[in-house]
């Protein structure tokens, strides 16, 4: 993938995730207590590290393959 192809990808994603940052914000604004803010930050959290863990199963599973097809025998 080159790097114009992940920036316009990034770009998209960027566009995808906007509305709901932009509520996420509004509500903010508006007066959310404590446990509001701490819920929303849990979510993130728990997001941040659903997809750590997919990119991470997804690089193990290449570094898998690699080896694999390096010594031509399945594991």
């Amino acid at each position: 993938m080159t790097m114009s192809e992940k920036m316009k990808e990034l770009l998209t994603e960027g566009a995808k995730s906007s509305p709901p940052v932009a509520v996420v914000a509004h509500q903010a604004a508006t007066g959310w207590t404590l446990n509001h803010t701490l819920t929303a930050l849990t979510i993130m959290y728990v997001a941040a590290q659903l997809g750590y863990l997919l990119w991470k199963w997804r690089n193990e599973r290449a570094e898998r393959n690699a080896k694999r097809e390096a010594y031509g025998a399945e594991p």
